[in-house]
């Protein structure tokens, strides 16, 4: 999937006007992935990251605050995931 047909697929002209909407939560440092959250027209809020571009991989949240508590748990769960060893 392009970046500009993952953007359509929300809803968007292109990949460079969702990036407009978007904001990076956190990145992975180790992986260079941004994870964000995209606002989308319907007062719906997208979480995704850039590594893994496709519909399949985004959760939609009915509040800003829902998407950023579960990308909180995702960022959280790969840290206790990365001192496992």
């Amino acid at each position: 999937m392009t970046k500009d047909t993952f953007a359509r697929t929300f809803g968007f002209e292109d990949y460079g006007h969702m990036l407009a909407s978007t904001t990076t939560v956190f990145k992975d440092n180790d992986t260079d992935t941004c994870w964000n959250i995209t606002k989308l027209s319907q007062d719906r809020f997208l979480t995704w990251n850039d590594a893994e571009i496709g519909d399949d991989r985004v959760e939609v949240f009915l509040t800003e605050n829902e998407a950023q508590a579960y990308l909180k748990r995702l960022r959280d769960n790969q840290d206790i995931l990365a001192n496992f060893k």
